[in-house]
């Protein structure tokens, strides 16, 4: 599968899923939310804790200004619907998943 429609899959998945959790405000996808989003948060700092990357990261293959968008706007939705802690947690995800690109990216 093209790495394009791999990436917009994962990420409309993402988007449905904060869409039922805030507009159609199931508790249990929330959960879900914030127990997928602390997850990677601890596995992204793990990596940077231990000096080691289990793999090479790589980059989103859409340009950076449609990640950056999209981030952005899981982040107002996030803070708009009251969720502070999820909002920090993926900021701090995004930050080290950067952090990780960055130093997997100057590795030979």
């Amino acid at each position: 599968m093209d790495h394009r429609i791999d990436w917009i899959m994962w990420q409309g998945g993402f988007a449905a899923a904060l869409y039922v959790g805030i507009v159609e405000q199931v508790e249990w996808v929330h959960y879900a939310l914030v127990a997928f989003i602390c997850w990677t948060l601890v596995s992204y700092a793990s990596t940077l804790l231990n000096w080691v990357a289990p793999r090479r990261i790589k980059l989103p293959p859409v340009p950076q200004a449609v990640a950056m968008a999209f981030d952005l706007g899981v982040l107002a939705s996030m803070f708009l619907a009251h969720w502070y802690w999820t909002a920090f947690a993926y900021a701090a995800s995004c930050g080290c998943l950067a952090l990780l690109q960055a130093r997997t990216a100057s590795k030979p």
